[in-house]
């Protein structure tokens, strides 16, 4: 009898087991920064391996645009993300509307502090960030409402002059 429960809880074990091997990290929670690409990429550790995140629904500009404002507001953003989360414990939420990965590896996620802020909406509402129009997620609504209080406002990327969201510098041509 004592055989049959250990083998009844050995099997209701193992599936959890084997569907968390198949998840794309050990937790999602409780996770460090511990690297800040830009201000809409992080690297995250957990489980003893690291993970790059593509924050989802924003945009913020590039480090490499060719126009100096532009190039300023990506530093901005940039540092603003450093100072608010290296070295930090946060969560990171799927969107159920996403992939779970980009075309460059990187986990989609929401990043959501210890007093549950979303992250990547409070870079909207303080215009480190667009809204990342190209691509549906669940909050996009809520961000867009956001969006439009920072507009009004005329913050950060929303003060910038008038043009596209991003001009970088053209691919050298490939040689043969």
């Amino acid at each position: 009898m004592f055989s049959a429960l250990l083998l009844a809880m050995a099997v209701a074990v193992a599936p959890a087991r084997l569907a968390s091997s198949h998840t794309s990290m050990p937790s999602e929670t409780d996770v460090r920064v511990v690297r800040v690409h830009d201000g809409d990429t992080i690297t995250v550790e957990t489980g003893g391996r690291t993970e790059k995140v593509r924050l989802v629904g924003i945009d913020t500009p590039e480090l490499d645009d060719e126009r100096d404002t532009y190039r300023d507001e990506a530093v901005a953003a940039r540092e603003f993300v450093r100072l608010r989360l290296k070295g930090k414990s946060v969560s990171l939420e799927r969107d159920g509307r996403q992939g779970d990965r980009d075309d460059y590896a990187r986990l989609l996620r929401y990043v959501i502090l210890p007093d549950g802020t979303n992250f990547n909406e409070e870079l909207v509402r303080k215009g480190y960030a667009r809204v990342y129009d190209r691509f549906e997620f669940s909050l996009k609504a809520e961000f867009k409402r956001t969006e439009a209080e920072a507009k009004r406002e005329h913050i950060g990327v929303w003060a910038l002059p008038p043009g596209k969201p991003r001009q970088t510098p053209a691919a050298p041509p490939r040689t043969p």
